[in-house]
């Protein structure tokens, strides 16, 4: 794990703990937006200029998987909520499990939490990791970044600096990746649309028409 990430770590722990001292009303509004993207539809983009403009943290798969990380042997993530807060992040993760009939590993039971902790806290932006499956039932509004493959070949082709063969595999591959995760742990379909509230095609949305549009369905 990066030093950058232990350190955005700790800063938001710390944040959170400041929140918990200073007894601040969990939030009635949506405050939560989760990302779900296709390769290559610029969602992180999205994603990142979203939190710039409001201020709102963002957790994408890598900050996430460091946080899953560091919960294994501290429990300090998932101590900074208060007792009513903790209880409430219980119930949802035992719901959802119920709901869905899923059997939790180790990894599954922290990754549900973990996100649970950060919908209860409010204020984020979390960009995949099935965010939208374990938070639907929260102040959240859960949407899903789409492009033609065409689109989508050719900004991974700029980004990652990749020919187009390489390009179709990377996409093809990452696209594979987050539906089998999604299947495995959520027991859910990444493409399926009444998983979302709000749907944005950057085939034919520009990143800063899209963040405005988010911006518009949380109001």
């Amino acid at each position: 794990m990066s030093k950058s990430i232990h350190k955005l770590i700790d800063e938001q722990v710390k944040r959170w703990e400041l929140g918990k001292r200073e007894d601040k009303p969990i939030q009635e509004s949506i405050n939560i937006v989760t990302i779900s993207r296709e390769s290559g539809s610029q969602g992180y983009e999205i994603a990142k200029q979203f939190c710039e403009e409001t201020g709102f943290d963002l957790f994408h798969d890598k900050i996430i998987e460091a946080m899953v990380e560091t919960s294994k042997n501290s429990r300090a993530l998932l101590e900074t909520l208060d007792e009513r807060g903790m209880n409430i992040v219980d119930d949802i993760v035992s719901n959802f499990v119920n709901e869905h009939h899923l059997w939790l590993d180790d990894y599954s039971k922290l990754l549900f939490k973990i996100l649970s902790t950060i919908g209860k806290h409010g204020n984020a932006v979390v960009l995949g990791r099935g965010a939208n499956c374990v938070l639907h039932k929260q102040n959240v509004i859960r949407v899903r970044i789409v492009s033609p493959m065409t689109v989508r070949l050719i900004h991974i082709e700029k980004s990652l600096d990749l020919n187009r063969d390489d390009a179709q595999k990377y996409m093809v591959s990452t696209d594979a990746n987050r539906a089998a995760f999604i299947k495995r742990y959520f027991n859910s379909d990444a493409t399926d649309p009444s998983n979302y509230d709000l749907i944005l095609n950057t085939g034919t949305l520009s990143v800063k028409k899209a963040v405005q549009m988010i911006k518009c369905a949380l109001n």
